[in-house]
């Protein structure tokens, strides 16, 4: 009997341990189970401040209102997505735009216009004859003749009238060869009128200066020239880049200064308040009459001081008495923010003075690398450079009289600047004389002059007794600067992206600063679960493992 009550307890609590056994069972099962974030997301969305989540999520919505918010939001989710990618792409073009910073800049604040004056007559017939003679006899009227048209020829070699110089090289053709050891730089220096011969007198504030002091040997296209308040002059090459920056007001200037580089500057507007020159009569045995551009008198180019003057460009101031031809200029100036200089050259579109460099000058612009552009050409045609610029250490030579009739025979290529490639409006013939000038390009600061003329009387003693009178001066007490910027920088992506996100899903940078902390939290959540569930296993399982070996 003992043994069979035994034997029943022994049974029964066999049972008992199986049943608890499975109980367990069901309870690692249960506790294995992933986690449902479906509660989790609901919450978010519940409280989510993006518009239309709490109702997709709503549980008590039937099935056709979150169909409608469903369509709704990925609609709205959808257009501010395309919305974003314009205004993405907006901002990778990085475009510019060029807006008036100011009407009004004090005229102070930069230099005083350059002013470079051509004389009529580039080649003084005696002077010219008498160099000529060391080479040929100049007494001989035939030799005379030609060397007349020699004469010619050099003066009419000038940007952009070589054509003119055609009937003067053919009919002195026979004597070029006699004339190629002539160095033309030193022909042409010697046989400029100087400067006491071209100027009686010049008044700058309204007092009277030496003309001489104020006016330098300029280099232009045209033959050599004299210029006032310019550093592309002789006097003033030797200025680094960095003190013509200062004189433009570009940079803000330094402690250190370099002589002869300090530009002249003016406050004051109306006439005879800036330069006034008055000319000399040219002495009409040195003339050359016909044989020369103008009959007399002298080309005024007003320019840039840190660029050279543009030939073609020149205002023609007559001999004659009681006449003023008086210049008024208004100076616009442009000037390119700090945030432009990072993008690429073709997406800003101009280049900053210190990012190319041209043989002829320390200083980039676009006019100066035409220039460059068209003795490179003839460089290239006629294998020598011309007279009136210093050549490159390249070992070509100075043109000289057996290359005339190479240079006005390429002449017409020089007229023309190739335009891109299928522009309308272009004959097919005009675009094969063009030349190819394509790496020319604005600067990013520029300082341009738009002038008035107005000849007119004048009656006073010395425009009466001399044969030119020019008048320089300002027409207004300010200038126009424009600033060229970007039109689309990172703060305004940062403030459309945030108004196509509000307007569409009622979006802000709070939002997503709630998206990230319910997805710290949920992962906070999941994680801890795992973390409780693995220790529950680890409890549980030693337990099944000592039942089992007891049962056994």
């Amino acid at each position: 009997m003992v043994d069979e009550l035994r034997v029943n307890a022994s049974r029964w609590n066999a049972k008992i341990w199986r049943l608890q056994m499975q109980q367990k069972r069901l309870l690692i099962m249960e506790s294995l189970k992933d986690p449902k974030p479906c509660e989790l997301v609901n919450d978010y969305t519940s409280q989510s401040s993006v518009h239309g989540l709490r109702y997709v999520s709503n549980v008590k919505a039937n099935i056709v209102e979150k169909t409608f918010w469903l369509a709704a939001l990925i609609t709205c989710t959808v257009a501010a997505c395309l919305l974003a990618g314009q205004l993405w792409k907006r901002y990778r073009a990085k475009p510019t735009v060029l807006v008036v910073k100011d009407t009004h800049s004090p005229l102070y604040l930069f230099p005083f216009p350059s002013i470079t004056v051509c004389p009529a007559n580039k080649v003084k017939k005696s002077v010219a004859m008498e160099y000529f003679s060391d080479y040929v006899n100049t007494t001989d009227e035939i030799i005379h003749g030609d060397l007349m048209n020699v004469m010619s020829a050099l003066s009419m070699m000038q940007q952009p009238t070589y054509f003119r110089m055609k009937p003067h090289v053919r009919a002195s053709k026979h004597i070029l060869p006699q004339l190629k050891d002539i160095n033309l730089t030193d022909f042409m220096l010697t046989t400029l009128p100087t400067c006491t011969e071209l100027f009686a007198v010049c008044n700058w504030h309204g007092e009277q200066v030496n003309c001489c002091d104020v006016f330098s040997l300029q280099r232009t296209e045209e033959g050599f020239c004299y210029a006032f308040n310019s550093l592309t002059s002789e006097s003033g090459k030797h200025c680094p880049l960095s003190e013509v920056l200062e004189n433009e007001g570009i940079v803000e200037e330094d402690d250190i200064m370099y002589e002869g580089c300090q530009l002249r500057r003016n406050t004051a507007v109306g006439t005879v308040t800036g330069l006034e020159v008055f000319i000399n009569k040219c002495n009409e045995t040195e003339t050359l009459g016909y044989g020369q551009k103008d009959l007399n008198g002298v080309r005024v180019i007003i320019h840039t001081s840190y660029e050279y003057p543009n030939a073609g460009d020149g205002i023609w101031v007559r001999e004659q008495h009681n006449k003023r031809v008086s210049i008024t200029t208004y100076p616009f100036i442009t000037v390119t923010s700090d945030s432009v200089k990072h993008l690429d050259v073709i997406s800003r579109g101009c280049v900053f003075p210190d990012e190319m460099q041209l043989h002829i000058y320390h200083v980039y612009t676009e006019s100066s690398c035409l220039i460059e552009c068209r003795l490179t050409y003839i460089a290239d045609q006629c294998n020598c450079y011309m007279y009136y610029f210093l050549p490159p250490d390249d070992k070509k030579p100075t043109c000289g009289s057996l290359h005339l009739e190479c240079i006005m025979l390429h002449a017409p290529f020089m007229r023309l600047q190739r335009p891109p490639h299928n522009t309308p409006g272009f004959e097919p013939e005009a675009i094969k004389r063009s030349l190819n000038c394509s790496h020319c390009i604005p600067t990013c600061y520029e300082t341009e002059h738009d002038l008035e003329v107005d000849i007119v009387s004048d009656f006073q003693w010395l425009s009466n007794i001399h044969y030119g009178h020019l008048d320089v001066a300002y027409g207004n007490l300010g200038a126009t600067k424009y600033q060229r910027d970007i039109t689309f920088n990172w703060t305004d992506l940062l403030v459309s992206l945030g108004g196509v996100a509000n307007l569409f899903l009622g979006f802000s940078l709070l939002s997503v600063i709630e998206f990230i902390y319910w997805i710290i939290r949920i992962a906070i959540i999941l994680a801890w679960k795992r973390y409780k569930r693995m220790r529950k296993i680890t409890k549980i399982i030693p337990l099944m493992q000592k039942h089992k070996n007891h049962c056994s």
